[in-house]
């Protein structure tokens, strides 16, 4: 959904032009070929172009990941592609061995258990579409920390940014309040520049929700980059990731996020005498702002179902619990689901997308942000369902004996190779739409025929008891029930939320799980009597 920057070189009577004008996607008006940013970024300094891989038969330019079946293995599309991305910035003294040094540790922090969006296709998906070194080298390092999910660093990462970091008890994150090489001797003046152009000084905690996953992951790139590349490309590298820490608002100066990263960048500039120009800076810019907003692009999908299969990855990632798949509680999946709810309720669709001098136009940023709206006020409906019918489970469990595995109500999640077993889904049917009542006829197909996008672990694709309870409360009786939804359900809301719902609703829930929970059916009986009166 992002736009491609296809950056020339041309002279310019007027070096003050506003660069957008270069990012037309034509090539040079001379020579018909498009040169790379390092030149664009390099006036002057214009270098044959040195031969490169099969890569361009293969991918149809540098990192172009394609959507087809490749006939390359991902290990080998990351070194050909990094190989590919350094030939293009004129370096010359890298080994096979460095690109696989490389290559090995992005698929390995990417590809770790607890990835499931963040994992290493995710990289491709994001760099698809880009024609320029930097920002694609910039996308396939951005995400490789990620802290607080992975539980820590691994061995390989934290002897890549060892020297920069203190970490403390109850997973705080400190910068050091001397950075020097992983000789423990010199200053480290890159990693310095990576922090001023994060806006980090030294000793300041990280915020593992606001740039400590980025900035660790900016450290590790250019640190793995820095014999390779010049000083400035490496902050474009790091200026690229910073841009994607996602959801921030411009801030009580009304300075946005491209505004603030400018003004980081060109004090960085000054301080390490990286000698950019005034172009470069706002190309540099522009290029992270590129990157930013394709890493939101699923924000932005027109396929609404296949956004929501995308974010129910997320909940894997965000939730520990969720990851042992046949042992998670009822108060487990309701707790993980207020929270993506709460999020979604809170998420402005203006925070995600944004421009540096007019790169991309106003009316693409117009047309991000509207899709994202649709799509964030789809998702935070059909969250509200999902937390109805895990709550209504987790008052049922409340009063015949307390909070229980979730496949003590919901039965086991079908899997392959072994034979099906009675789940919930088995008796309970989506309630025809009441047409006098309020629906959302997008969040109610997605209920009933389910997400796209590949099966979860912990989950069903559709979802038949929230489809059933939607259908029968609509809008407003949503909205009703949703006061006794609380995290962790007590024995006074289950009552309320139980006495919300019409008695036959009640009855008709219950009724399968008293089949389903053996241990519980004589009070989920009992339950069914006292609202079949």
């Amino acid at each position: 959904m992002g736009f491609s920057l296809r950056l020339h070189f041309k002279k310019k009577k007027n070096p003050k032009k506003d660069v957008a004008d270069e990012l037309d996607g034509s090539a040079h008006p001379k020579t018909g070929r498009r040169l790379s940013l390092r030149t664009f970024l390099s006036p002057g300094v214009q270098r044959k172009r040195k031969s490169v891989t099969n890569f361009d038969r293969v991918f149809s330019g540098p990192c172009a990941a394609r959507k087809e079946k490749s006939n390359v293995t991902m290990m080998q599309r990351l070194v050909t592609c990094i190989r590919d991305c350094l030939v293009e910035l004129d370096s010359e003294d890298f080994s096979d061995a460095d690109l696989e040094k490389w290559a090995v540790l992005i698929f390995e922090s990417m590809s770790a258990p607890t990835r499931m969006f963040h994992g290493i296709q995710h990289i491709f998906d994001v760099s698809h579409g880009i024609s320029k070194p930097l920002p694609i080298l910039g996308a396939f390092f951005h995400d490789i920390i990620y802290y607080t999910i992975d539980g820590g660093l691994s061995s390989d990462q934290a002897e890549v940014i060892k020297g920069i970091i203190d970490e403390e008890e109850g997973g705080v994150v400190r910068l050091k309040q001397n950075l020097v090489l992983p000789d423990g001797i010199e200053e480290d003046k890159l990693v310095m520049a990576v922090a001023s152009i994060f806006n980090i000084q030294p000793g300041q905690t990280l915020n593992p929700f606001l740039g400590l996953n980025e900035f660790l992951s900016a450290v590790v790139a250019v640190r793995c980059l820095r014999d390779h590349l010049p000083f400035k490309d490496l902050a474009v590298i790091a200026a690229c990731i910073e841009a994607t820490i996602p959801f921030r608002k411009p801030d009580t100066h009304g300075n946005t996020v491209a505004d603030n990263l400018y003004n980081n960048l060109k004090s960085t500039n000054d301080t390490f005498d990286m000698q950019m120009t005034q172009d470069e800076l706002v190309i540099g810019v522009q290029c992270a702002m590129d990157l930013s907003n394709r890493d939101l692009d699923n924000f932005a999908t027109p396929n609404h179902a296949f956004f929501l299969s995308n974010t129910w990855n997320l909940l894997h990632e965000f939730n520990i619990d969720l990851r042992h798949t046949f042992v998670y509680r009822i108060s487990s999946f309701a707790l993980a689901i207020k929270k993506m709810s709460t999020f979604f309720a809170n998420l402005e669709a203006d925070s995600l997308y944004n421009s540096f001098h007019n790169v991309p136009r106003e009316e693409e940023i117009e047309r991000l942000t509207m899709a994202a709206k649709k799509n964030i006020e789809i998702a935070s409906r059909y969250l509200e369902a999902k937390l109805l019918a895990i709550s209504v489970l987790a008052a049922l469990a409340e009063l015949t004996g307390g909070d229980a595995p979730i496949s003590l109500f919901l039965g086991d999640l079908p899997e392959k190779n072994l034979p099906n077993s009675p789940g919930l889904e088995d008796f309970i049917q989506p309630a025809p739409r009441d047409t006098t009542i309020r629906h959302n006829t997008d969040v109610y197909n997605i209920l009933e025929r389910g997400r796209e996008g590949g099966e979860t672990q912990f989950d069903l694709q559709n979802s038949p008891l929230a489809a059933y309870l939607y259908g029968v409360l609509g809008e407003d009786g949503l909205d009703k029930s949703l006061k006794y939804a609380v995290c962790p359900m007590d024995e006074q809301n289950a009552r309320l939320l139980l006495d919300s719902l019409p008695r036959e609703t009640v009855t008709y829930i219950a009724t399968p799980c008293a089949k389903l929970a053996g241990t519980r059916t004589e009070k989920l009986n009992q339950l069914v009597a006292e609202y079949s009166d």
